[in-house]
């Protein structure tokens, strides 16, 4: 039971909402960009540029207000991806791309753990948050299907494993063996 005034439980729904609206648009605003990019018969380039890189920079200046969320939106994609194996024939990935992709977006779910509830953030972790977002932002955008799916997430991944020092590694190894 939540002892909070019912005003300050609305409020707090109203900011989950909103977190959760201004991911999905920055989500979608970052697949914009890069179909612009990558559809040359749309002509759009230049404009797609645009989109990715303003979408990139309010990533990163924001980082401290959407890190909250990138753990479950890592977890829920290598939950997603996990099912994805049972379909491996209708979308053609292999086999080794989907394991390889499951492995990745897991390891980036656990490794993102460590910015729940932090609130300063180094100028390299807001780099490597802000790239590992963009590259699960990529996979979504790449809709494709294709083995290169794999190809953001061996870029966003390393970019959180670095990020994390000796001791929080250590402390969350030692929470997982429990």
């Amino acid at each position: 039971m939540d002892n909070r005034p019912a005003i300050e439980q609305v409020k707090s729904g109203f900011r989950i909402a909103g977190a959760i609206l201004a991911t999905v648009v920055a989500m979608v605003l970052f697949s914009i960009g890069y179909i612009d990019i990558t559809s040359p018969e749309k002509q759009r380039v230049a404009l797609g540029w645009v989109v990715l890189l303003t979408t990139i920079f309010a990533m990163y200046v924001t980082v401290r207000f959407w890190a909250n969320w990138f753990c479950a939106i890592a977890g829920y994609l290598a939950v997603r991806s996990t099912f994805l194996i049972f379909f491996i024939g209708k979308r053609g990935i292999s086999v080794r791309t989907a394991l390889g992709l499951i492995v990745a977006l897991w390891l980036m779910a656990v490794l993102s753990i460590q910015f729940y509830n932090k609130r300063d953030f180094s100028r390299f972790e807001r780099v490597s948050v802000t790239i590992a977002a963009v590259c699960l932002f990529w996979v979504v955008a790449r809709s494709d299907g294709g083995n290169s799916t794999l190809l953001p997430v061996l870029i966003g991944t390393p970019m959180l494993l670095f990020s994390v020092s000796r001791e929080p590694l250590k402390n969350l190894l030692h929470r997982l063996s429990r």
